[in-house]
């Protein structure tokens, strides 16, 4: 890989947080409404095409049976074995080992919170980053809350100036989260935005801990901050806030870090034993003690071994198929959408990051990255829509497909009884034409924004006619979760 393209993917894994600009689709078209009394001032929303609104539920041309999962279980029978493994297990070994790796994925490549800290990269890292949010701040594509440029204090701090010397012995402390902890992007508490500051779109929230994830402390910073990271995401953390038990010895670390685990199938409570609930958010990977009827948990007084009831979880090493990739998926259906885990929903990364991870297949944090992870076959903007559907088809027919564009990524479904293509994901937002929007209009002008904010299956129709256009009409890339290609350099 050339260095122009580590430097390009360093950067996609540092500041493409999460899942980019909310991604756009389509509802449908209303009648035409009565005609308004007068015209708009101005700058203000036509009376008869609003500026924002909320989708409805399920969305449009999504039909009841689509969100079933027996549905989809019979679609995909069709086109491909629901049983087959779509990895050995040293297949899958190799692919989530190659996630790891530096020369491919950069500064969002995979971290071992065990393994030794390279100081010089570590120093490097954090000075590409905080250059880059300089340079954001300076030209205002960044602004506080209230619309405001950062002071010039502030903006000063972001000097990439961190020498490797600042980064000698550390400890490798790890600890776990014992509920959601931010992790801001930069050294910073305050939120930041694009100038539209649309509050639910933290800049500055690159992801969060969620409870019972490893999480290292590498240094502390100024203000009662510190540096840390999760095996996914680095940034810093407030420690007077940030509940996390405490450090755990080596051996239990690992533990907590490479398994085994059972995944939790939903939200449930157990005793540390002294007095103390603790908490096992769903998805959790807690690792295993004794099969599937003992896991450790930690808590605020330390880690404990904790009868679970087998109906609460399931086991992550199972062979990974589509019935499984499928019904893993739809475990999270109508889940809440959340920008970096914001409120402690999924953007579309996490979501897919999530899912994945609990059938034991490791994916990175961000979407362009999430997209490198496989069999990558890109589209080229002007290729015809009958040819674009002609490729994915034939992905999906080869394994589990992602579906990419700049900002957001979803896993692909397969044709639906009447042809139509649709996915699963996580998403914010859509937009839809009002009456009237010729095509070439610009941004914003007779076209609406509906919030979703969840989990859904959608078809890929959704934006067509707007200034996004259509999912189908956007798509640039196809990655189909296989095997590394034989050819491919093992790490």
């Amino acid at each position: 890989m050339n260095s122009s393209r580590t430097h390009g993917v360093l950067l996609g894994g540092l500041f493409v947080f999460a899942c980019g600009t909310p991604p756009p689709e389509s509802a449908p078209q209303a009648p035409p409404p009565a005609p308004v009394a007068r015209a708009a001032a101005a700058g203000e929303p036509a009376a008869d095409c609003p500026a924002t609104g909320v989708a409805v539920d399920p969305l449009p041309r999504t039909r009841p049976e689509h969100e079933q999962l027996d549905y989809w279980l019979t679609r995909t029978a069709a086109v491909a074995d629901l049983d087959r493994p779509l990895f050995t297990p040293a297949e899958l070994a190799a692919f989530n080992a190659r996630i790891g790796r530096r020369d491919v994925f950069g500064a969002s490549a995979r971290a071992d919170l065990l393994a030794p800290v390279d100081p010089a990269r570590l120093a490097d890292d954090l000075n590409t980053r905080l250059g880059y949010l300089r340079g954001k701040f300076e030209s205002a594509a960044y602004v506080r809350g209230d619309g405001t440029p950062l002071p010039p204090e502030q903006i000063a701090a972001l000097t990439p100036t961190l020498d490797a010397r600042a980064f000698t012995d550390l400890p490798t402390e790890v600890r776990v989260a014992l509920d959601l902890i931010p992790i801001h992007c930069a050294p910073q508490r305050e939120p930041y935005y694009t100038p539209s500051r649309d509050l639910a779109f933290d800049r500055n929230l690159c992801s969060m801990a969620r409870a019972q994830e490893p999480l290292q402390i590498l240094r502390p910073w100024d203000g009662g901050l510190a540096l840390a990271r999760t095996t996914y995401v680095m940034g810093w953390i407030d420690l007077a806030d940030a509940r996390l038990s405490p450090p755990l010895a080596p051996e239990i670390a690992r533990r907590f870090i490479d398994g085994p685990f059972v995944r939790a199938g939903q939200d449930f409570d157990l005793s540390d034993g002294q007095g103390t609930d603790i908490h096992v958010p769903f998805a959790s990977l807690m690792p295993t003690a004794s099969g599937r009827r003992e896991a450790l948990v930690a808590g605020p007084g330390g880690v404990a071994v904790r009868s679970v009831d087998p109906a609460r979880v399931s086991a992550r090493e199972r062979p990974l198929t589509r019935r499984a990739v499928l019904t893993e998926a739809f475990s999270y259906l109508h889940r809440p959408y959340g920008w970096g885990d914001y409120a402690g929903g999924r953007d579309c990364s996490r979501y897919l990051m999530d899912m994945f991870g609990g059938l034991g297949l490791v994916l990175p944090r961000h979407t362009s990255d999430q997209a490198l992870a496989g069999q990558v076959e890109d589209l080229p903007p002007d290729l015809p829509e009958p040819e674009r559907l002609r490729r994915i088809d034939a992905a999906h027919r080869r394994g589990v497909v992602l579906l990419h564009f700049p900002g957001h990524i979803m896993l692909y479904l397969g044709r639906d009884d009447a042809g139509a293509p649709m996915a699963i994901h996580s998403f914010a937002e859509y937009l839809v034409p009002c009456p009237g929007r010729t095509d070439g209009a610009p941004a914003g002008e007779r076209e609406t924004l509906l919030r979703v904010d969840g989990v859904h299956v959608s078809d890929l129709e959704l934006g067509r006619g707007t200034s996004r256009t259509a999912f189908i009409q956007r798509i640039s890339r196809i990655t189909v979760l296989a095997p590394p290609a034989a050819t491919e350099p093992r790490p």
